[in-house]
């Protein structure tokens, strides 16, 4: 029996010709070579380098289309943002701020008295309504008027916090957590001007607030039985009040403090307090560089003795009850629901507040970008011995110039997006999600960061016209590191962001996942796309587990407790748990506006920009 051809052809394969192939083999052949080879080597320097495998289609953009600004007239962003509908409120709110105050500038150094006088103004004016912090249309006022004076052209530094005091922490705390009858006397209070603060912030907790509260409220038996009353207390002086804003001037106040009933501590919650009770202790922090038209005071407590009604109650409330086991009256502490009213239900407004001040940091910036355009545009300066060009179009300048502007487009439409979804939230009267308070934590950040930055280079490259008074430079541009401290300072709040990427990642199942995504981005070559800011977060990520957990091991093998083994880790790991922060919240920004309001050319040059920054680690 005759072999099978193939065996003969294996057998002499000097007989195999190549003219026997089909005409395509060749070029099969040799595009497989290629590609294996160009496996072999590329895996082999992404491994080394940490990096995804740069496939050649992997660098090709997604879009073949010409892409269009963020806030064309046509554009998904324009429409879903009703952003014309939003600068037509920024205008009336303008008029309405001229009207009752007049064109006369802000001194911002001026005296606090009479800077308060100007919010006692606005109220009786009627400039917001208590509607703006509790409806969802009404918000885009009260987010607006913020972004109003923080504008160039109405800038009011010191009266922009004052209001964000009153109207969102005093206020909006009220509203929120406050009786009925509590919320009717508010309206009494804003009917007659009465100016409020906001108290949580102590000395020894410093930006910790909210983690740490010492201030304490414990229920106290009158001699009436049946009848009790609160005792405010400071008891140390790491536990006294300070940096209020409007504490001097406030003739009340929202104080968080630590309930005591009964000998039981039932953590931090919120009590109406008249600023001018017996036992209140209010005194200046001391003059600042700047900015000393805004009163902030150092503010304690001995033992003010506060009605039982001081506890806002619309979640949990302290009622004498008789008990006739024991033939005696017991204080009930009762809520609401499954659980006791959380700190992030108690201090909800101070999120609102963030997202205040990312949205007046970039007003504020974009302000600034638009003088510095004007003057750039008008000031000619020599290219050759014969030719004279607008600074604007030197390239660098105009590089910057575009880099600002994108930038700020792309924050500004994040910011929006947060807005309506924080307004909805607060309309529904429910807790904000965890995933909003995330993405409210990271604009807070990379909003006033970049404003920060952004004003610097622009500052920089615009030369001597920086250091005149006329132009949007100088002093004022502190008001940048205000937003950066206040409502949660910038790197407590991306520690919390990196914390909670190590707890969802912590568990086997968690870390699985995690390595499983690196994986298929390392071979997909995390094409041009959010996919890549992405797997730096992952890659970072995946490198701060490993740190954590290799310093843990070596600690807890020299007797440390679990405790102190994982805060030294936290503290070892240094400047990549900001890496990780920066990236995670880079990638949450650029996701949220392009799946939201569609690809835009301001997100893919936002894209471009972000990857840089996160690749060249910590810049901050």
């Amino acid at each position: 029996m005759a072999a099978p051809a193939w065996i003969s052809l294996l057998s002499n394969p000097e007989q195999v010709q190549l003219a026997s192939l089909p005409a395509w083999a060749p070029l099969a052949i040799a595009f497989s070579t290629f590609v294996t080879v160009f496996a072999i080597v590329a895996s082999t320097i992404a491994l080394l380098s940490w990096d995804t495998i740069h496939w050649p289609w992997s660098r090709v953009k997604r879009c073949k289309v010409r892409l269009t600004s963020i806030w064309d007239p046509k554009s998904l962003a324009t429409q879903k943002l009703r952003y014309n509908d939003i600068l037509r409120r920024e205008i009336h709110l303008g008029e309405k701020l001229q009207s009752i105050l007049g064109k006369t500038p802000s001194l911002e150094d001026g005296s606090w008295p009479e800077n308060a006088e100007k919010l006692r103004a606005l109220m009786q004016g009627g400039y917001l309504s208590l509607e703006s912090i509790t409806s969802s249309n009404g918000m885009l006022d009260f987010f607006a008027s913020h972004r109003v004076l923080a504008r160039q052209d109405s800038l009011q530094c010191c009266l922009g916090i004052r209001m964000t005091v009153h109207y969102n922490l005093f206020c909006g705390t009220v509203l929120a957590l406050g009786s009925e009858a509590q919320r009717q006397w508010l309206i009494e209070a804003q009917r007659r001007s009465i100016l409020g603060c906001f108290l949580l912030t102590e000395t020894g907790a410093g930006v910790l607030s909210g983690l740490v509260v010492e201030t304490q409220v414990t229920w106290v038996w009158s001699d009436i039985p049946g009848e009790g009353y609160f005792e405010l207390h400071t008891p140390s002086g790491s536990a006294e009040k300070t940096w209020i804003s409007q504490g001097l001037a406030a003739e009340w106040g929202v104080v968080v403090a630590q309930l005591v009933v009964d000998g039981q501590a039932r953590g931090a919650h919120a009590f109406l307090v008249d600023m001018t009770s017996p036992g209140v202790s209010r005194q200046c922090m001391g003059a600042k560089t700047t900015f000393n038209a805004l009163d902030n005071a150092r503010v304690s407590f001995d033992r003010v003795r506060l009605p039982s009604t001081a506890l806002l109650s619309k979640f949990c409330s302290v009622q004498p009850r008789w008990c006739q086991e024991q033939a005696a009256w017991q204080a009930e502490y009762s809520f609401v629901g499954d659980k006791p009213p959380s700190f992030v239900l108690v201090a909800q407004r101070l999120l609102s507040g963030r997202l205040c001040i990312s949205d007046s940091a970039i007003a504020y910036l974009e302000g600034v970008l638009q003088a510095t355009k004007d003057y750039t545009e008008k000031r000619f300066v020599w290219v050759d011995k014969e030719r004279k060009m607008p600074l604007a179009q030197l390239p660098y300048m105009a590089k910057v110039l575009r880099s600002v502007e994108v930038g700020l487009n792309v924050h500004k439409a994040f910011l929006l997006l947060l807005q309506m979804e924080f307004a909805e939230a607060v309309e529904g009267g429910r807790e904000l999600p965890r995933q909003l308070v995330t993405k409210i934590a990271a604009a807070k950040v990379e909003a006033v960061e970049f404003a920060i930055k952004s004003l610097a280079l622009l500052r920089r490259d615009v030369g001597s016209y920086s250091l005149m008074a006329c132009s949007p430079f100088g002093a004022k541009n502190d008001v940048l590191l205000c937003c950066r401290f206040a409502e949660g300072d910038s790197r407590v709040l991306q520690q919390m962001l990196t914390r909670d990427l190590v707890r969802a990642h912590s568990s086997r199942k968690g870390f699985l996942d995690l390595m499983w995504r690196v994986l298929k981005a390392w071979i997909s070559g995390a094409p041009h796309s959010s996919g890549k800011l992405s797997y730096l977060r992952d890659q970072q990520l995946v490198q701060l587990l490993w740190v954590l957990k290799r310093h843990t091991i070596q600690s807890r093998r020299s007797g440390i407790s679990k405790a102190q083994a994982e805060t030294d880790a936290w503290l070892h790991a240094g400047d990549l748990v900001y890496d990780v922060a920066k990236t995670h919240a880079q990638q949450l920004i650029h996701s949220a506006v392009e799946q939201q309001l569609g690809p835009s050319h301001d997100t893919d040059r936002f894209l471009d920009m972000s990857v840089s920054d996160c690749e060249a680690r910590h810049m901050y």
